[in-house]
This record gives C-alpha cells, structure tokens and sequence, in this order.
C-alpha cells in the first residue's frame, strides 16, 4: 500500500511539473512566429533573426550547466521558480521594444534563465522509475507540442497587425510569471527522494563536471544534442523565410503551421513514445526519427507548392521532436540522481551551443546559395545523429537498459 500510494504521489509531481512547464512554454510559443517579423520591423535584416537566435543561446550554453547543479544542491523548486520568473521579464523586455537592442537584450535574459525545462526535466526523471523513463520523458515532449500548439496560435491571432507585437509579448510574460509563482507554491521543497532502485544512489557523491564528461562515451552523446538542435534551430530559422518567399506566408500563418506541430507533438509522444521505445528499443526509435528528420530536410531542398512543402516542414518537426526525448531518456540512465541535474545541464548547454550555429550556418548557406543548399547542408547535419545511433550509440553502457539494437 505504501509503494502504491508513493507511486502516485510521485505521479501528481510528474504532471504538476508538466502543467508548470506546459504554462510556461505557451508563453515562450507567442514569441515563435513573431521574431522573424520584429527584427525587420526595428531595421534589422535576416542576419539579425540570426543573431538574435544566436544570443539566447549563448546565454543558455553558458548559464545552464549552473542551473542544473544549484538545482542539484539546493532542490528544483526554487531554481525551476526563479527562472520561469525571469523568463517573464525577457517577454516584457521584448513587449517594449522599440528599438533592435531591446529585442537582443530580452533574449539575452531569455537565454539567462533558460534552465527551466532542464531543471524540470531532472525534476521528472528523479519522480519516475528506470522503467517509465521514456514516457516521463514523453511528459516533457508533450508539454512542448501543448506549448507548440497554443503559444505560436495565440501569438499569432493576439498580433493586432503585421507590425504591432506588444500584446502578445505582454501575455507571454503574463503566462511565464503565472508558471513561476505556480512552481513557488505547489512544487514540493528541498531534494525529492529518487524513485525506484536510484534511491540508493542519492547520498552517493556527485563526480566533477570533469569526471562525468571522461566516463565511456558520455562526451560524443552529448555533441548528439548539440547536432541536433543544429538541425532544428537552422530550420526554424528556414522555415518563415522559405514559406514567405515560395508562399507569401506572415506570421498568422507560420504560427498557425507550428501549432499543428504541436498537435503531432502531443499525438506521439507520452504513451505512444513509451510503447514504441519498449517495443524496438530507444535507439531503433532515435534511428528511425532522425533518419526521417533528415530525409524531409533534403528532400525540402527541391520542394514548391504549398501541399510539398507544408507536408515536408510537419513531417520534418515532426520527427525532430521525437528525437529529444529519446535523448533524455538515455541521458537518465548515464549519471547517478546525486548529479542528474548537472548532467542534464551540460546536456542543454551542449543542445543551446548548437542553437547558435543552427541559425548562422543556415544564414551562411542561404547568402551562399539558396533554399536548396541550406536544406540539404541541415539534412547533412541530422546524419551525424543517425551515424552515431549506429556506431557509439550501441557501445554506452546502458545500452542494455535503453533498448540498444
């Protein structure tokens, strides 16, 4: 009775985690569709989309890793808190901005206290056992595509014209406080006790960040992440300028596009995401959603009509999101709970470090050439995930516990 009941408390946190998160990213999901559209709107031009992707991210890389070991010391609640509040003042920032610095200086403090969802993602983790990590995992991924769906909706239907963003930017700080002071007040105090057989580990000492990164193979997974928000952050950054130039789109409908994302996103991943990995395995499902990734972004290179290229960008997202995830779940499993959230840290300082060559090889590939040449240099860069899922992927040494082929 008492396993049963820790069971289910342990559950209600999962899914109060996921509700703080799912607040939290709706906001963040205003600014998708809007950023692309400000930067031209202050004087700036398509390299400045870059840069203004690339600042957040420097941000990130360099401030998450601490997030995640002060949530290791001091408990998730008030790191989680404290940079969802933060998050709110980057959206206010950007709600006022009337000049381009203001738009780089609310990213920057966006990027800044972008530990949220690692922190949460440890969060999840120590409240699940080793077996019902893919779809705790899952819980994060749904939170994502709920975010995906309203946020770029909302941002795009509260922009009262093509040239006016300041009500969306005030909700999506409105959201993000909400998110913080809900976290504040429900999430429970001090170090939660890991689930399952993990407990026993807890007290153990947590290894250097230098330790944890010589281990077997643990370095090259964590250049996975990087390569792979790579490929994301590049098409993000793609996409609005693709659809604008072959479909004449605006912000309403870029928005209205990744919210359909979203929807995908929700439809597979939690329960779905978790009986797929127990069936072929964590790496079968990371192969198969990165090689699709991939397909899609070069097969977008020689793409027009809006049936093509609408069907290439879902299917394209849509496959890139299952990939994280999956990711996490391996990541889990790699480090003892004493030192998860500094692992999950370093995990998204590496992924935040590919955010901000994404944006710039994608700018350099465009000035270059054109859409054809920056999908297919994206594409190339999904390859190096899948290699890696067929070479030192199947070597890590919880191979066995992830589903390795």
């Amino acid at each position: 009775m008492t396993r049963l009941l820790d069971r289910a408390r342990r559950q209600s946190l999962a899914w109060l985690v996921f509700f703080v998160i799912v607040v939290d990213l709706i906001g963040f999901g205003i600014v998708i569709p809007i950023l692309p559209f400000l930067s031209p709107q202050l004087g700036g031009g398509t390299d400045d989309i870059a840069f203004i992707l690339a600042t957040y991210s420097v941000a990130a890389a360099i401030v998450a890793p601490v997030w995640g070991r002060l949530s290791d010391r001091f408990g998730r609640r008030p790191i989680l808190s404290f940079c969802l509040l933060g998050g709110a003042i980057s959206h206010f920032v950007l709600a006022f901005a009337d000049v381009l610095w203001m738009v780089y200086l609310s990213r920057a403090v966006a990027g800044m206290m972008a530990g949220g969802v690692p922190v949460a993602t440890a969060l999840i983790a120590d409240a699940s056992t080793p077996d019902q990590r893919s779809r705790a995992m899952g819980l994060i991924g749904r939170a994502f595509g709920i975010g995906l769906i309203l946020g770029p909706v909302i941002g795009g239907v509260l922009a009262r014209s093509e040239n006016d963003f300041a009500l969306p930017c005030l909700v999506a700080g409105a959201l993000s406080a909400l998110a913080g002071v809900m976290a504040l007040a429900l999430l429970p105090a001090g170090i939660i006790k890991p689930a399952g057989d993990e407990s026993e580990s807890h007290q153990a000492a947590a290894p250097t960040m230098g330790e944890t990164l010589r281990r077997s193979g643990r370095l090259l997974f964590i250049c996975q992440f990087a390569f792979h928000t790579c490929a994301v952050s590049a098409a993000v950054y793609l996409f609005p300028l693709w659809v604008a130039n072959g479909l004449a789109w605006q912000a309403r409908e870029v928005g209205l596009f990744f919210g359909l994302v979203g929807i995908v996103m929700v439809l597979t991943q939690g329960n779905l995401l978790g009986r797929m990995t127990d069936r072929f395995g964590t790496l079968r499902v990371l192969r198969g959603a990165a090689m699709c990734f991939s397909l899609s972004l070069a097969l977008s290179s020689v793409a027009s009509g809006l049936w093509a290229m609408s069907a290439l960008g879902l299917l394209a997202f849509s496959a890139a999101t299952l990939c994280l995830p999956v990711m996490n779940t391996v990541a889990s499993h790699l480090v003892d709970p004493a030192s998860r959230g500094r692992f999950f840290g370093i995990t998204s300082s590496s992924a935040a470090f590919g955010r901000i060559a994404g944006p710039l090889v994608a700018a350099g590939l465009l000035a270059q050439g054109d859409f054809g040449l920056a999908w297919l240099g994206t594409s190339m860069v999904v390859m190096l995930v899948v290699i890696w899922s067929f070479t030192f992927g199947t070597r890590l040494p919880t191979a066995s516990k992830t589903g390795s082929a």
